[in-house]
């Protein structure tokens, strides 16, 4: 919807002199459709830490690239995911509260989406997703994650899914 906005933005300022010319494609955001890009498939080992609980969700086709510790137990992970930010975008709110997660509120523009999450006292984060300039079906993802150790529950406990306002509004 954003890249439909910026694209008409863009449509309606310029003057066009000749009735006959064409529109000339505009420098906007590109967008990716689903079908546009392969179907990404689970790799045997994607590289996820194992400091970072197997309920964080991840897309299939995700590649590790770095992980870093920081102060505060926090992991951060770097991957890349052969998906749109649109793809993105949709997976988090689809995946993340089926996962026992809820989710904050987020920020989704055309080139960069954000999601805080928790699951009770136990784990929380901030997932990011960003466009890979010149690759429409590849994105860069974003993990921070915290794990409390001392937290009064089990995170391996699944529990039902319940509705999740939508973070991005």
């Amino acid at each position: 919807m954003i890249t439909a906005c910026v694209l008409a933005l863009t449509a309606c300022a310029g003057e066009v002199r000749d009735p006959g010319a064409q529109p000339t494609p505009t420098a906007g955001v590109p967008s990716a459709s689903s079908s546009s890009c392969p179907t990404p498939t689970r790799a045997a080992d994607d590289g996820w830490p194992k400091d970072v609980p197997d309920v964080v969700p991840r897309p299939a086709g995700l590649k590790v690239q770095r992980v870093d510790k920081s102060q505060g137990n926090v992991t951060q992970v770097r991957a890349t995911v052969p998906m749109s930010v649109r793809e993105g975008l949709q997976y988090i709110v689809r995946e993340f509260p089926k996962a026992g997660f809820t989710l904050g509120r987020g920020d989704a523009e055309a080139t960069e989406v954000d999601a805080p999450f928790v699951r009770g006292d136990a784990l929380r984060g901030l997932v990011r997703v960003f466009l890979i300039p010149g690759n429409l079906c590849q994105t860069l993802w974003l993990y921070a994650v915290v794990r409390n150790t001392n937290a009064p529950y089990d995170i391996g406990y699944t529990p039902p899914p319940s509705s999740t306002p939508l973070p991005f509004g």
